[in-house]
């Protein structure tokens, strides 16, 4: 089903959820009442309190940051939501395990300034509340972690709980940028290292959606709450 609600109106929908690979979505595909194409990115539109807009973006920061700026730019939301899957760097952060976002951090640039992103903290308490986890730092490169030596020096580097993940760090450059709060929720695949990618194709078909499914229920929350909801935020 097609629809044109909000198409490039810069509004209608509270929420934008951002995602990188189908698998992402978890049962929303299913239950989104319309579909759209949007400068080749396919938004879904879901049922939900406020509205949700919805994007599969694609792998990487590049695609990531396009296709939050497209999101944002169609649903004119009030907070900005990704979800997926990533890398544990501790070895208490098995498969399975559900972690938020407390910063999202490009470990890959250079240049220090911007690369390092506080989550909203009402939104990082309320996603919490409706599916707790662990919480750290996501530590995003557009290179997946393969080598121990490469998962020894990231995990040396960063205190906490941290993942790592190929997006989270773009989508929120773009979502600090305009002001919108924004929040993420990954579960883990694999342990990064040699036998990562033999570890996510494992668990990724169980993993992949979790995080997405329990967005609804957020909203949900965040309605009966509505002193609670964050709004947008003056561009820093």
């Amino acid at each position: 089903m097609k629809s044109a609600r909000g198409s490039g109106t810069g509004g209608g929908f509270a929420t934008a959820l951002l995602v990188a690979m189908p698998g992402e979505l978890g049962g929303l595909r299913e239950r989104a009442s319309a579909t759209r194409t949007v400068q080749g990115l396919e938004l879904y539109e879901v049922d939900a309190p406020g509205g949700l807009l919805a994007a599969v973006g694609g792998i990487g920061k590049v695609r990531a940051a396009r296709a939050a700026t497209i999101l944002i730019g169609e649903a004119g939301p009030e907070r900005l939501l990704v979800a997926g899957v990533c890398g544990g760097l501790r070895r208490h952060l098995t498969p399975g395990t559900l972690v938020h976002c407390e910063r999202a951090i490009q470990t890959d640039l250079a240049v220090r300034d911007g690369r390092d992103l506080a989550a909203d903290a009402d939104l990082l308490a309320a996603w919490s509340a409706v599916l707790p986890g662990r919480a750290g730092p996501f530590l995003t490169a557009d290179r997946p972690v393969l080598s121990r030596w490469r998962r020894l020096r990231l995990a040396r580097a960063f205190a906490g709980d941290c993942v790592a993940d190929m997006e989270t760090a773009a989508a929120a450059a773009v979502a600090a940028s305009a002001g919108i709060p924004w929040a993420a929720l990954r579960a883990v695949t694999d342990g990064a290292g040699a036998a990562a990618l033999l570890s996510f194709r494992k668990h990724y078909p169980d993993q992949g959606g979790r995080a997405a499914d329990s967005v609804p229920g957020l909203l949900e929350a965040l309605h009966a709450a509505p002193d609670a909801l964050p709004g947008p935020r003056a561009p820093r």
